[in-house]
């Protein structure tokens, strides 16, 4: 049962019981009941007057009789087809969409009982005055704080969407270069994103194509399907008569636009899409391990250009060496870490690394490196940006590192650690970044889980782990309660560690933590394979890799020969499983 029939009923009755109690006391008869049957309506005054404008529009569009055509101007383009069909509403009657249905149904019921019981007709207007004042008021609320009420292209109901889901649903909306153009816009615009973004954004909303601009026009409830219920419609026949002033839509979409992306996000994600672009356009068209040099060397020029093009001095760190790789051969490798540093004033006592690998592997599939490691190095450029224009404690310093040739064998890493413990500059404490382009919440692996990770440098097999600093554990702590601040979970990752260059300072003693953003599903899967990789390197080391030659070579006894092939016969298959 509608909610307005039970409480034009209570108002009724407390009407009629006031008058009641009002006229028997002077001894005044009441009134004579009026049959309860139609009567016609008598213009007498303001009130009766609006009850017999709501009943004529109630019966025009009962009866479906035209309504005058609206004297509002309607949205640009409004001749425009597309795939939704939508067609254009007037701009007047825009911010009450959310209100109309409503008030057309308090109209209806007040004009149907007016009609059908007149006696009861000032008592229905008063009912239905107070609900329609409710729904304006209400309506005229959400306006101000920046909610609508949009029937969206595939869906025929309105829900109210907060200005944050609406700004976010107007940027994906967006073409791929309109979203690129709006990024630049607000990465331009910087801190007075408020105050430039508005005629840029609205100007480049001008030169949307047809289909695109009615998608956002549907999403702010500024059109509508035909056939669907107009907005605007109550009373009937009276759209020309707003209730607020017309609103410029495009003025509107770009307030929320401009506050979808704040300028840091801009940012950041100009910088991912730089350094992916990059990589895709080097290894285009090569082939083999030409991709993967092409792609790693077009990373590192453009990352060297944007820490230069914000003013950061770059430092380059070359190294170079020999590494075994899991069967004990040794690979010679040449390789460049990059470095930014900020410090206070005085000498520096205590010092943060953070860093992320900016090597990628998967060239000849295609790939851009986006996650691995793109997102990262974004990171490292915003935080660049934020260390440059934040002053840091007396005696703090804190080093950004990309490191090179991670996805080799944690060559860059390993050579930097050599290094900084030749010349007693080592951190005090790293956290190294890896993959943090998806997923709603964070892995941290320490120093108690790199015995879990083998490779062609582990000097035993199982190593024991290595004890966790304080320095380490405080780290944690605040990375764990910094996640919980903006709604990220700290996933359990217990038997699993993070394969990546913070494995190097665990080794050698220097606390260090590495963290992405891997969800729970992402872990086992990662154990398994890490589990596996454990067993095929037990099995390797238990090959005599001295006596390999001479195997081929046929040349060992029947007894040593028989070893070998049963040792390799393991190791094979723990390959296979790998």
């Amino acid at each position: 049962m509608p909610l307005d029939i039970p409480l034009s009923r209570h108002v009724q009755g407390r009407f009629t019981s006031d008058i009641a109690r009002q006229l028997h006391p002077r001894g005044i008869p009441p009134a004579p009941t009026v049959p309860n049957r139609p009567a016609p309506l008598t213009v007498r005054n303001g009130r009766d007057w609006l009850v017999s404008a709501l009943a004529l529009s109630s019966t025009l569009a009962v009866t479906g009789l035209p309504t005058r055509a609206p004297s509002a101007a309607l949205l640009p383009g409004s001749q425009a087809q597309t795939q939704c069909d939508y067609q254009p509403v007037p701009m007047s009657s825009q911010p009450l969409a959310a209100a109309t249905l409503p008030l057309e149904h308090i109209a209806n019921v007040a004009s149907a009982t007016c009609i059908a019981k007149p006696q009861a007709c000032r008592s229905a207007l008063l009912a239905g005055t107070v609900a329609a004042m409710a729904v304006i008021s209400s309506a005229a609320t959400g306006l101000l704080v920046g909610r609508a009420t949009a029937p969206g292209c595939d869906r025929a109901d309105s829900t109210s969407t907060p200005p944050n889901g609406l700004a976010q649903s107007l940027y994906d909306l967006l073409p791929a270069e309109y979203q690129h153009r709006l990024l630049e816009i607000v990465a331009d615009c910087g801190t007075e994103a408020a105050a430039c973004t508005g005629p840029a954004i609205h100007a480049m909303l001008e030169e949307l194509p047809a289909a695109d601009r009615y998608r956002i026009m549907a999403t702010l409830g500024v059109a509508q399907r035909p056939g669907t219920q107009g907005v605007g419609g109550w009373p009937s026949g009276a759209e020309a008569a707003p209730f607020t002033a017309a609103l410029d839509w495009m003025d509107w979409a770009a307030d929320l636009l401009a506050a979808a992306v704040s300028p840091a996000q801009a940012r950041f994600q100009l910088d991912l899409e730089q350094i992916t672009r990059a990589t895709l356009d080097a290894h285009a068209g090569l082939n083999g391990t030409d991709r993967e040099t092409a792609a790693n060397n077009a990373r590192f020029d453009t990352l060297g250009a944007l820490f230069e093009d914000d003013g950061h001095t770059l430092l380059q760190l070359p190294f170079n060496g020999t590494a075994r790789d899991i069967f004990g051969f040794e690979r010679p490798y040449i390789g460049c870490n990059l470095m930014v540093e900020f410090s206070g004033p005085g000498t520096p006592s205590r010092t943060l690394m953070l860093l992320a690998h900016g090597d990628m592997i998967g060239a000849h599939d295609g790939s851009s490196g986006a996650n691995d490691n793109g997102s990262s190095l974004a990171a490292l450029l915003a935080l660049a940006r934020t260390l440059r224009d934040t002053p840091l404690p007396p005696g703090m310093r804190v080093q950004l590192m990309v490191s090179d040739m991670e996805e080799r064998g944690l060559y860059g890493s390993k050579a930097f650690v050599q290094q900084c413990l030749a010349r007693g500059t080592c951190p005090d404490v790293a956290l190294n970044l890896d993959m943090i382009g998806r997923g709603e919440g964070i892995t941290v692996t320490g120093s108690d889980r790199h015995h879990l990770y083998m490779d062609g440098d582990s000097r035993s097999v199982l190593p024991p782990a290595a004890e966790v600093s304080a320095a380490e554990a405080q780290l944690r702590q605040q990375l764990e309660h910094a996640a919980a601040n903006v709604g990220l979970q700290v996933f359990d990752s217990s038997g699993w560690a993070m394969q990546s260059d913070h494995i190097a300072f665990q080794r050698e003693g220097i606390p260090a933590l590495g963290m992405n953003l891997a969800d729970e599903r992402d872990i086992a899967l990662e154990r398994d394979v890490q589990q596996a990789r454990a067993r095929l390197w037990v099995a390797n080391t238990a090959v005599d890799w001295s006596q390999f030659e001479d195997y081929l070579q046929g040349t060992l006894d029947p007894d040593a020969t028989r070893e070998m092939d049963a040792r390799l016969d393991v190791m094979d298959r723990a390959m296979q499983e790998y």
